[in-house]
């Protein structure tokens, strides 16, 4: 049985701290922004973390292939190929399904059709944008969420990224409102300088004490790295 609290935490990385210490059991998390806000890096530190405390993971990437995958967590100096190899991250590249595509299809239907997807502790979906705007069904986005929060009370831990930019306002809203735990990412200038900043706006059943603005960084070979200071 999966503990209440899933465990994210890295050496001397602050992000485990900075969110309570984890992410509870059975969080619907929606991390949202505009192109370039760090969103992917985001989610890929929180995959890493998962994965080397001991949870399996899937992921399903819309703008990645397995070997740029592969690559670009290698960039962050996370090693994701051991957990390929045994199985306990699978990874899905809808990449060359949805490049050139300009007809609707139905993504979603064919998401929560693939049992195996959802058996793991922990399913992320990058860019989950990037599928409901071409989506052809409206009923498969409240069919969607429905399987989702089914998921979520197994205790698993379901995380979608969206772009602010790829879908309109009521469609946001309705992933808002099903969200337990809502990050909206931004860039902002501090100092002079042009920093990342994770905004919690809604943290349902937190555990412990959060950070409610954190500030971030990337470093090739080193990752996401928590600043000190607060971003205002």
């Amino acid at each position: 049985m999966v503990e209440e609290l899933l465990k994210i935490e890295l050496k001397g990385d602050e992000l485990h701290r900075r969110l309570g210490g984890g992410i509870p059991a059975g969080t619907i998390m929606l991390i949202e922004g505009d192109r370039g806000s760090g969103k992917s890096i985001f989610v890929q530190r929180l995959l890493y973390g998962f994965l080397m405390n001991g949870y399996t993971a899937s992921y399903i990437s819309s703008q990645y292939t397995t070997v740029e995958y592969i690559k670009q967590m290698e960039s962050l100096g996370y090693d994701i190929i051991p957990f390929l190899i045994r199985k306990k991250l699978m990874f899905v590249s809808l990449y060359p399904l949805l490049t050139g595509v300009s007809e609707k299809r139905k993504f979603l239907s064919r998401l929560f059709g693939e049992p195996r997807l959802w058996e793991p502790d922990i399913m992320i979906i990058d860019s989950f944008s990037s599928l409901l705007s071409r989506e052809q069904e409206p009923s498969a986005v409240r069919d969607f969420l429905l399987y989702v929060k089914k998921m979520a009370s197994l205790d698993k831990v379901i995380i979608l990224t969206a772009n602010t930019e790829e879908i309109d306002r009521d469609s946001l809203f309705v992933l808002e409102e099903a969200a337990s735990m809502l990050i909206r990412l931004s860039v902002k200038v501090f100092g002079g300088d042009l920093k990342n900043s994770a905004t919690i706006v809604k943290y349902n059943n937190a555990k412990g004490l959060f950070q409610k603005i954190i500030p971030f960084r990337v470093e090739p070979k080193v990752g996401l790295i928590v600043e000190i200071a607060a971003v205002v």
